[in-house]
């Protein structure tokens, strides 16, 4: 499937996904969420152009040389901070259960090492026979901010709150080929939550096209995926020993949705988290959800082979 390449970079700190412990809000990813980054794209269009373009999707912008980890990219030990993958090996656990090989035998990792899906890792060093890789964590910002009574011009009681701000520097994203794009990347965009809090811009950079092979067989989540959703099935998942093979976590989507009269947070629903893996026996309309954020797989290698196609440096 093709895809425009982007490079976001940006300049200062920015907050996406939070959560509120009282008074202090916490960052929870250390990359840009597909609604947040399509919404920022669309948003710019509209004020560009008047109109939007409702099938745009735009997928996580990660850190360059950083994706979601998976089962077979596991850490080196339980408290480790250093993931290894060997070269080919999505392939080769795809042909495995191809041929039959019983679950438990495709899921032995060896001694000592600990799979933790959806960490994000950046790539740090290839050998002849694997990638090894580190934890990304970006660097964290702390912004105290205090509400004000309008009437007394003090503060109100009680009202002091804490943002947690991260600096990820440049990443790269997947988008939909679309004048969009043309629109964007001519303009700086504001991204993230609490953007009247924090002056970070965010560059758009169309850099090339790529093609990446669509799901079939063991395939990688690059966002959440969702298999069926309220009665219609978006892709069929293959069984071995009489299972559905899907190798991973479980996280929540929100979403918005608008009609004529409101407009709100829902619906909210499980789906399979990033760094998930699933055997795809029938592609179907995987990407009918595409500009959801949802079901951006690809049938790859080896996570090192993704960051190949997808550098932007």
């Amino acid at each position: 499937m093709k895809f425009v390449l982007l490079k976001l970079t940006i300049n200062g700190y920015v907050m996406t996904l939070a959560r509120r412990v009282k008074g202090y809000y916490y960052s929870l990813t250390d990359y840009i969420p597909s609604t947040q980054l399509r919404g920022a794209l669309l948003s710019e269009y509209y004020y560009q152009k008047g109109k939007i373009d409702p099938q745009f999707f735009a997928s996580p912008a990660y850190p360059v040389e950083a994706v979601p980890s998976h089962y077979f990219s596991p850490a080196e030990g339980r408290k480790s901070k250093k993931y290894l993958e060997e070269k080919g090996v999505l392939k080769r656990k795809s042909e495995e259960l191809e041929k039959g090989k019983p679950l438990r035998e495709v899921l032995q990792l060896g001694s000592g090492k600990k799979p933790k899906v959806g960490t994000i890792i950046r790539r740090e060093e290839t050998t002849p026979s694997e990638y090894k890789y580190s934890n990304f964590s970006g660097e964290s910002f702390v912004s105290m901010h205090v509400a004000i009574d309008k009437r007394l011009g003090s503060s109100y009681h009680g009202m002091l709150f804490a943002y947690e701000y991260k600096k990820l520097g440049v990443l790269w994203a997947l988008a939909k080929p679309s004048e969009v794009i043309d629109v964007a990347k001519s303009n700086t965009l504001k991204l993230g939550r609490g953007k009247s809090r924090s002056n970070a811009e965010v560059r758009v950079e169309a850099v090339r096209e790529v093609d990446l092979p669509e799901p079939q067989g063991l395939s990688y989540c690059l966002s959440q995926c969702v298999p069926s959703l309220f009665g219609k099935t978006f892709f069929s998942i293959g069984k071995v020993e009489g299972k559905s093979v899907i190798i991973g976590e479980t996280s929540v989507y929100s979403g918005w949705f608008t009609n004529d009269s409101m407009s709100g947070q829902k619906p909210s629903f499980k789906t399979l988290s990033e760094g998930t893996l699933v055997y795809v026996k029938e592609k179907g309309e995987y990407d009918k959800l595409l500009p959801a954020g949802l079901n951006f797989m690809v049938s790859v290698g080896d996570l090192g082979s993704l960051l190949d196609q997808v550098r932007v440096q």
